[in-house]
């Protein structure tokens, strides 16, 4: 019967099938940055970080296989913890990792997770640690070894004073001179790129030169903006203008209001005394000498009469 939970022996992890392409090899290199980042991501905030934190471990790199069967992630202790503990918490949080892993769809298969020991970034940390307790004795000072950099170059060897004075006078004698430094080049790629600017922006200037001209000379209308200094507006002056302007068409109004209602009693008037005079009017415009008058008038008469 096969035994499905069987955990992989050290063999299988490490077997080599095949050696990796070019893309192989690009692809380990891209899968070896996203698992770094991943990996440390997940260990400082993730589930698994309760039991990592505060034990001064450090991911120093992470290597995938060239089969993509296993990650390796090379790990350092900085802090109190032995090593043995220090392996023993990693190899029981790498199911839970993997597991974590396997969520963001990093890749199809999530490979095992296996955490190695840095032995060389171990050794480092181990020769500091042996430093710092070391003993240099009693006139020791320690020193900022930045003075050890130095701006110009020194001989070593030792020189006789007559030399030395010797080279001196040469100095005093011919002093140095230094070469101007030589005008820096726009060229690249074959390509005056300096030349080319030179080019654009007479072009751009002949273009400004025209416009400029074409406004000043020709009498056609520009739509062009024109710039113009804004304009400040004083809000106290412009409302006491608003409310004087609409006191003034307030005047005007009632005026016109006044006069239609006065001519409409005049008018009125003036129907009321025309219905009065018709009778008058009928009476003084009687001719004798025509007789065809007299007939008009008395129908008149009966019409008026009548209504």
């Amino acid at each position: 019967m096969l035994e499905f939970n069987k955990m992989p022996s050290v063999k299988s992890l490490t077997k080599v099938t095949h050696e990796p392409g070019k893309r192989g090899i690009r692809r380990v290199a891209m899968l070896n940055k996203m698992f770094m980042k991943h990996i440390t991501d997940l260990m400082s905030t993730g589930t698994v970080s309760m039991d990592i934190i505060g034990r001064g471990i450090e991911i120093s790199k992470v290597n995938v296989t060239s089969d993509f069967q296993t990650v390796h992630v090379y790990w350092i202790c900085k802090g109190t913890s032995t090593d043995v503990e220090t392996e023993a918490t990693l190899n029981s949080v790498a199911g839970a990792l993997r597991h974590e892993l396997s969520v963001l769809r990093i890749m199809g298969q999530v490979p095992y997770i296996v955490f190695v020991k840095d032995m060389h970034e171990a050794r480092i940390l181990d020769l500091d640690n042996r430093l710092l307790k070391a003993d240099f004795g009693e006139n020791y000072t320690p020193t900022d070894p930045g003075h050890l950099l130095k701006t110009e170059f020194t001989l070593d060897t030792k020189i006789s004073p007559d030399i030395k004075a010797k080279i001196r006078q040469l100095e005093i004698d011919e002093p140095s001179q230094e070469s101007p430094i030589p005008e820096m080049t726009h060229t690249i790629y074959g390509l005056d790129h300096a030349k080319i600017m030179n080019r654009l922006l007479t072009a751009r200037k002949k273009s400004k030169d025209a416009w400029s001209n074409l406004e000043s000379e020709s009498p056609v209308i520009s739509y062009r903006i024109h710039e113009s200094t804004p304009i400040k507006v004083d809000t106290v002056t412009q409302n006491k203008e608003l409310a004087e302007f609409l006191l003034k068409r307030q005047i005007l109004q009632n005026k016109l209001a006044k006069q239609l209602r006065k001519t409409s009693d005049d008018w009125q008037l003036s129907d009321d005394s025309g219905s009065n005079s018709d009778d008058e009017y009928i009476d003084d415009t009687y001719y004798e000498d025509e007789e065809y008058y007299y007939d008009d008038i008395e129908e008149n008469k009966k019409h008026f009469a009548k209504e």
